[in-house]
């Protein structure tokens, strides 16, 4: 049989998933903490203030598969804790997890995370005035060589691009220090974790906060189109088990954003499907924009539906160069849903013009939220640039 090139690899890579319901075949080591890892990560996506008695079942099970790939996996004893926990059963079992959690330094529980309880559940009274505003910007652009995927072409561009104008003082009005840019070797999983759990610590009630990435996204599953993982800087493409190990999964960003970062003025950007790069990337699912929606004062915007790509021409993605034309316009005094309106028709009408292709950004929102400015200087309106 021919050597499989690296593309090939990937994609039989993304391909070939365990089904849901199936346990775990034996494997190697290293192997068996990115298939461990990754049963962590489809329990949390079934793990939600609105989970099911069903869901929680289900995540329960995958816990349990989880710990049969890596019984010291802390994380995995601390989740079957909180779930057990849910559904009121075997109280000594959770006791016994809850100690292994301990044992083994799980990062969840010493973050205490909690799936099942939304950071702003809802908005309990207007706000006015804007507090601190925080953005954590990610643009990766080249990866690790040898194990990592192709690279893209403007990712990093895009990335730098938008810091720049949100520390503008003449624009997006946020201070400089505390937006916080990884592009490229600098843009690791440890790295734009630890930025997100850095701003959803400091972050306030009153405060904006923004997060935007740019890298490739990629399905656990062709057929359920989901974008369950994306790809850092050190991520590992060579096996499927090694992407899981290596990059970063969606549910723990949508995690963040929705159950430890309170506040009540929150945007996520993603822009994870780019043309050209050879890899079968994928732009946010259904399922994974109502996940990071969950609560409230949330607008949450990819760049692209599911089923198209983000194209690029002249150093950037069609999407940023609008978004920062637009709010360089306006000086960035104006209101997000109209900020969008107007990027949606402005991408959409160009990159028909340019290569007869459809690309229509979509946004979605909390049931309850307020309208952000992201120009808004701190101490001023929250509605406005007075």
């Amino acid at each position: 049989m021919a050597a499989l090139n690296r593309r090939q690899l990937l994609a039989l890579s993304l391909a070939g998933v365990c089904s849901r319901v199936m346990r775990p075949a034996a494997q190697s080591p290293g192997d068996a903490i990115g298939a461990a890892r990754d049963y962590v990560y489809q329990a949390l996506e079934l793990l939600s203030a609105r989970s099911t008695p069903a869901d929680v079942t289900s995540a329960v099970r995958f816990l349990r598969f989880a710990l049969d790939q890596d019984p010291s996996f802390g994380d995995a004893h601390y989740y079957r804790y909180l779930g057990l926990q849910r559904l009121g059963q075997d109280a000594a079992v959770q006791k016994n997890h809850l100690a292994a959690a301990q044992r083994y330094e799980s990062e969840a529980l010493r973050d205490m995370r909690d799936p099942f309880v939304l950071a702003v559940p809802r908005i309990y009274e207007s706000l006015p005035i804007v507090g601190q505003k925080w953005a954590l910007v990610v643009g990766i652009s080249q990866f690790q060589p040898n194990v990592g995927p192709e690279r893209l072409q403007f990712a990093s561009n895009d990335a730098e691009a938008f810091a720049a104008l949100l520390r503008d003082p003449a624009v997006g009005r946020f201070p400089p220090e505390q937006v916080f840019l990884l592009t490229n070797d600098a843009a690791t999983t440890p790295n734009i974790k630890a930025r997100l759990n850095t701003i959803a610590r400091r972050a306030k009630p009153e405060d904006v906060v923004v997060t935007y990435i740019s890298t490739h996204g990629s399905s656990r599953a062709d057929d359920l189109r989901q974008v369950s993982y994306l790809f850092t800087y050190d991520t590992d493409v060579t096996s499927r088990d090694q992407i899981f190990g290596t990059a970063l999964p969606m549910v723990e960003v949508s995690g963040i954003i929705s159950n430890r970062c309170v506040a009540q003025r929150t945007v996520a950007i993603f822009d994870t499907c780019h043309s050209g790069s050879g890899i079968d990337s994928r732009a946010l699912s259904p399922d994974e924009i109502n996940r990071l929606r969950m609560g409230a004062g949330r607008y949450i915007i990819s760049s692209c539906e599911p089923d198209q790509k983000s194209y690029e021409d002249a150093g950037h993605g069609f999407f940023t160069a609008s978004l920062i034309e637009q709010l360089s316009t306006r000086r960035g005094c104006v209101r997000l849903k109209d900020l969008f309106a107007t990027v949606q028709k402005d991408v959409s009408a160009r990159v028909l013009s340019r290569y007869g292709r459809a690309q229509r950004p979509v946004m979605a929102t909390s049931d309850d939220a307020s309208e952000i400015v992201l120009g808004a200087a701190i101490g001023g309106a929250g509605e406005g640039c007075a």
